[in-house]
């Protein structure tokens, strides 16, 4: 007799997670969602936004096979009202996704209470319904270091560059040994930071590449660029050109992580979601310029340290890429074995970013713009912490 394949699923209205969820009742999954209402929107309410803000012109299959239960993670009861209605002879896997994933939050021990004690609260309330644990982390539990980051390593002693990637690893070592003590299988999965999906260009994070569009923009129109004059203008970038930042777009990484779930041989181990060979900053930056059609009348001087006196533009910049520039001017690795063994054509499922991928990029970011203005979704181009950050 099959088992019925059953997920509790939390952060089902993010970026990752709406694909996920799609993807998940696509291949006949049962999916519990748990979240919390907010500013008067109900849980149910606010998935369905999610999911037509990250899945547009797609409907949702298998809706029958999807129950959103409002939850309050921090509660002792998860503020569940009586038992999830999860059949007998199942499978039920928790799928842990929600998170705090600012890194310069407001307040860091409200991070760790979310990172970290709402872990735990729900591994040990749902213990008795679940069967495995899928604890969604980051690749940046590696913190500073350099060289090949082995999907085995957790603690090394390594620094770190923001409290978000600290709560990471704490989470990882307290939930792991949540799990020991109550003898549930465990998957940890590491993805670096996600991006704009292939089909659409889309992404409801704001990372890097949306900064690096909306940065191009600023300079094009600043300039005045649109007419075929060149400008010729040399800004400076403190960016390394050769280093490679591991950005991979939603799509192959949800594939992997769905091919994951799917997989009993999967338990007990770690798996980095990355990007196999990401291209460089020189490349990347290259494309958007050439996707604007302003390559070759803007030149970008890659510069280690920005010395006065700056221009208006690179005083932007500055502030546009302050809290990138960790993940932009990387020299680690990570190493992918155990990925790759369970999936063998993972390699494969990562196209190299072009030109008319990142057009789809900008003309997703402009309609994003016309809706909410720039400033409002990064505070660092007014020289104040950014209140959303990529999304390891």
């Amino acid at each position: 007799m099959n088992l019925q394949k059953t997920a509790i699923l939390t952060g089902a209205n993010g970026f990752i997670g709406a694909h996920l969820l799609r993807r998940m009742l696509a291949n006949h999954w049962t999916v519990h969602a748990l979240g919390r209402a907010k500013a008067g929107v109900a849980w149910e309410e606010r998935l369905r936004q999610a999911i037509a803000e990250n899945l547009p012109a797609q409907n949702t299959p298998g809706s029958a096979d999807l129950y959103c239960h409002e939850a309050e993670f921090s509660l002792p009861d998860l503020g569940l009202s009586g038992k999830l209605p999860i059949a007998r002879n199942t499978r039920t896997v928790l799928v842990h996704l929600a998170g705090d994933t600012r890194f310069m939050p407001s307040d860091p021990m409200a991070q760790q209470h979310t990172n970290v004690d709402n872990s735990l609260n729900l591994i040990r309330k749902l213990h008795p319904v679940i069967s495995q644990v899928v604890h969604v982390s980051t690749a940046y539990v590696a913190g500073n270091r350099t060289g090949v980051i082995l999907e085995t390593e957790t603690n090394v002693g390594q620094g770190f560059h923001n409290h978000y990637e600290k709560s990471k690893l704490e989470a990882e070592l307290a939930v792991s040994a949540s799990c020991r003590q109550l003898n549930l299988p465990l998957v940890m999965v590491r993805p670096s930071i996600i991006i704009n999906d292939l089909r659409h260009g889309r992404s409801s994070a704001f990372t890097h590449l949306n900064v690096l569009v909306e940065v191009a923009n600023r300079i094009r129109a600043y300039y005045g660029i649109g007419d075929g004059e060149v400008v010729n203008r040399e800004i400076r970038i403190p960016i390394a050109p050769t280093a490679r930042p591991n950005a991979a777009p939603v799509d192959p990484i949800v594939e992997a992580l769905a091919g994951i779930l799917e997989s009993p041989a999967a338990a007990g181990k770690t798996f980095h979601l990355c990007h196999p060979s990401p291209q460089s900053n020189e490349e990347v930056f290259g494309l958007a310029l050439s996707a604007f059609g302003i390559q070759g009348k803007i030149q970008l001087r890659f510069v280690q340290q920005l010395e006065k006196p700056l221009t208006r533009t690179e005083e932007m910049v500055a502030r546009a890429f302050r809290v990138y520039l960790p993940y932009l001017n990387q020299s680690a690795s990570f190493d992918c074995s155990n990925t790759r063994a369970l999936i063998p054509q993972y390699n494969q499922m990562f196209p190299p970013m072009t030109v008319e991928y990142l057009a789809k990029v900008i003309a997703s970011e402009k309609s994003n713009r016309e809706q909410t203005p720039f400033a409002e979704k990064n505070h660092d181009l007014r020289g104040k912490n950014s209140v959303l950050s990529p999304q390891p």
